[in-house]
């Protein structure tokens, strides 16, 4: 009997047997339940532990801050004794160090272990001319292993001879290799928990429990408010060596982390008990077999669909059930989907992710169906384009069922991207055409005219003399037409090229030679041209537009140098966002922007009343870019300077 056939069988014995059906039901989700249950209460008990433990952390953290600021302070006021073994400006020193935020009581030197000197006296009093050997056994072991360390130690907390609680910190000091005495810091007990951030609200989940270990009976003391019997409790420690002391976080309730898995798992087991009645009772009726041969039905239909069909719960998204068809459009199977209850959100694309949770859940919080766009990624890594057409299902005015369909609408959406190109381009092209019909028309008929006109007075002139003239201003104009011509003949060569020859090209590379060949011009005017583009960039361009572009720029910058100082031009590169930026930058004539701005990039246009411009350079270098997909911008101030910034695709 094959594996089918054995289905078959037990499939009809179960179904003849209502209750061991039922039975069979609950015992399942019984163990679906306690998985669950196990693994809530896992993750519940980790988040406690890991959020103990950062507490924990921060506060020892702070202690050993505290320890080092001690230390250094010490150390500060151990450099005013001299040579003689006698403290120099000790007021001034220690006290800038108590107006330093140290949050001390005291500072001190202690020659030969007597507390001899102290800042501030005042509160002091009482610790003044104390010897740090005879104030107790722990205190006398410690200060005397500190000496054979030679290391710094802190003693408490302990009653202060001063009055109150609070720790002792004492640096060991040497002179000729000699014991000299301690430089001794003292803070106040509740000063110092304060400033490590130790929280001792009960309040609070968790409380802290600061202990010292007394080194002559080895005993365990607390310092803190709360229960020091904490072996019931989770909690964690850790060692802090400087003082002997151990720092503890206790959760304030033992039972928070079964609070919280209990409710779900009644509600489980009851979840699992009106199943199994379910189950039993929907055996008990012979249309079962109807209902299931329906389903089939209805899922085979389902999955002929061309999009995917789901359903969802609509408190927290966890799918309850998608087609098919989700192999098909986005790589994954049904199965796949369906084993994480944020499978959906966790494949959405990045940009998408934030804003399509939200439009879901306000949508079905106002029980609306909604219809929207986002992206996801499918199993091999592509991005898919899905349209969501979204039904909210309520029972007395409360979602109870998301149902929907995904419809992939990658080529619709190609089409438009590509029709938008496409759109993009054309409006381009239309305007460059304008533009170059404009040139053409304007340039061309202003030669004709005058060729027209001197024609006219050749040919009615008597004068011999005059006809020479007259040829001779022919010539000229013929002149200015041809190089009219040549300008056109670029510009059209330019806005044609379709497939330009490129190559990676070192911009720094360019610059210098660029620089060279205008050595003369930078000669002449004193001009001093800082290269700052490192050497490792590199552009993906044409040769001889990359030439054009620097050549133009750089010259007009040295053109139009100011007068009454000297040219200092400046190149250098930046990334904006996803293009490289190439920075000309001079000290310069400057542009009046909002004057002439509109026009700067136009053929045949001057502004500055130079007989050597003739308004061709930019012209030329805007198209260039331009066609390399890139594009160019201005900044300028009058009489102060101007920068140029192109943009490399």
């Amino acid at each position: 009997m094959n594996l089918e056939k054995k289905l078959v069988v037990i499939t009809e014995w179960l179904l003849n047997r209502p209750r061991i059906a039922g039975i069979f039901v609950f015992l399942f989700l019984l163990l679906l339940i306690g998985l669950f249950t196990n693994q809530r209460y896992q993750i519940i008990k980790e988040n406690e532990h890991r959020e103990m433990n950062n507490m924990l952390n921060a506060a020892k953290q702070n202690i050993e801050q505290s320890l080092r600021n001690s230390y250094t302070s010490a150390l500060t006021l151990a450099l005013t004794i001299n040579d003689k073994g006698k403290p120099d400006n000790f007021e001034a020193v220690a006290g800038q160090l108590m107006n330093s935020g140290m949050h001390f009581k005291a500072v001190q030197l202690v020659p030969d272990g007597i507390i001899k000197y102290i800042y501030p006296l005042k509160g002091n009093e009482g610790a003044l001319n104390s010897s740090v050997f005879g104030i107790s056994k722990e205190n006398t072991y410690r200060a005397k292993a500190s000496i054979k360390a030679r290391k710094m130690y802190f003693l408490g907390p302990s009653n202060l001879k001063q009055g109150g609680v609070g720790i002792v910190g004492r640096l060991p000091l040497y002179r000729n290799n000699k014991f000299w005495g301690f430089s001794a810091v003292v803070i106040k007990l509740d000063t110092f928990l304060k400033d490590v951030g130790v929280n001792v609200s009960k309040n609070d989940a968790y409380y802290f429990q600061f202990s010292k270990i007394n080194v002559i009976d080895n005993k365990e003391e607390f310092y803190l408010p709360g229960s020091k019997d904490f072996s019931t409790k989770t909690y964690q420690k850790v060692s802090i060596p400087d003082g002997n002391w151990k720092l503890y976080i206790i959760s304030n309730n033992k039972y928070s982390v079964l609070a919280q898995v209990i409710s779900p798992s009644v509600f489980g087991v009851f979840l699992a008990i009106l199943c199994s009645i379910l189950v039993t009772q929907l055996l008990k009726r012979a249309e079962e077999k109807l209902l299931m041969e329906s389903w089939v039905r209805i899922e085979s239909l389902i999955n002929t669909v061309d999009g995917i069909v789901w359903e969802a719960e609509p408190n927290n998204f966890e799918f309850t059930f998608i087609s098919e068809k989700v192999q098909d459009i986005l790589g994954y199977t049904a199965e796949e989907w369906l084993s994480s209850p944020t499978f959906w959100a966790d494949h959405l694309h990045p940009e998408d992710k934030a804003w399509a949770v939200e439009f879901c859940v306000v949508n079905t919080k106002m029980n609306r169906q909604h219809d929207f766009e986002y992206r996801m990624i499918a199993k091999n890594g592509n991005v898919v384009w899905l349209r969501d057409i979204v039904n909210v299902i309520s029972e007395d005015d409360k979602p109870i069922l998301l149902r929907g369909i995904m419809i992939d609408i990658g080529e619709s959406k190609r089409a438009a991207k590509a029709l938008s190109d496409s759109f993009e381009l054309v409006n381009e092209q239309n305007k460059r055409l304008l533009n170059f019909s404009y040139i053409v028309s304007h340039n061309l008929r202003s030669h004709t005219s005058n060729i027209q006109a001197i024609s006219s007075l050749i040919e009615h002139t008597e004068s011999e003399e005059e006809r020479k003239e007259f040829i001779e201003l022919m010539k000229t104009v013929s002149g200015s037409l041809n190089e009219t011509l040549v300008n056109l003949n670029k510009v059209v060569n330019i806005q044609t090229s379709i497939d330009v020859i490129r190559d990676h090209l070192n911009l720094r590379d360019y610059i210098d030679r660029t620089i060279n060949v205008l050595n003369d011009q930078i000669a002449l005017k004193n001009a001093t041209i800082i290269n700052n583009v490192p050497g490792d960039v590199n552009v993906y361009y044409n040769p001889a537009y990359l030439e054009s572009i620097l050549l133009n720029f750089i010259f007009n910058a040295i053109r139009y140098s100011h007068p009454e100082r000297t040219p200092l031009i400046e190149l250098s590169c930046f990334y904006e966002k996803d293009h490289l930026v190439l920075y000309v930058a001079d000290n310069g004539i400057g542009i009046d922007l909002e004057k002439h701005g509109h026009q700067l990039f136009g053929m045949y246009k001057t502004f500055n009343g130079n007989p050597d411009s003739k308004g061709v350079g930019l012209f030329i270098s805007k198209n260039q870019i331009e066609a390399m997909g890139g594009k160019v911008a201005v900044e300028s101030v009058i009489n102060e300077n101007t920068t140029f910034k192109i943009y490399f695709k």
